[in-house]
């Protein structure tokens, strides 16, 4: 099958070509580009929150007097596939 490589400036102009290639049974394949399929998804866009005024601190002591060790740790994690 023949392919062509169509570079687009705008979100519009791409919805028109997708308009169109319905009318032509034309396929359009997203290349992923550095094994990222959500490279045009901007990490900005996100809402995550905790990230933007982060206080290492709040976490401090989080695993005090808890009866936690890396064994279990990995044991939970991992079961009996280790």
């Amino acid at each position: 099958m023949p392919e062509i490589t169509v570079r687009y400036k705008s979100a519009k102009a791409l919805k028109a070509l997708q308009e169109l290639t319905k009318m032509f049974d034309i396929v359009i394949e997203k290349p992923i580009k550095n094994g990222s399929p959500h490279e045009d998804e901007h990490p900005a866009d996100l809402p995550i929150t905790f990230a933007k005024d982060p206080d290492v601190k709040a976490l401090a002591g989080i695993w005090q007097r808890r009866d936690i060790t890396i064994e279990k740790l990995r044991k939970e994690a991992w079961g009996d596939r280790l």
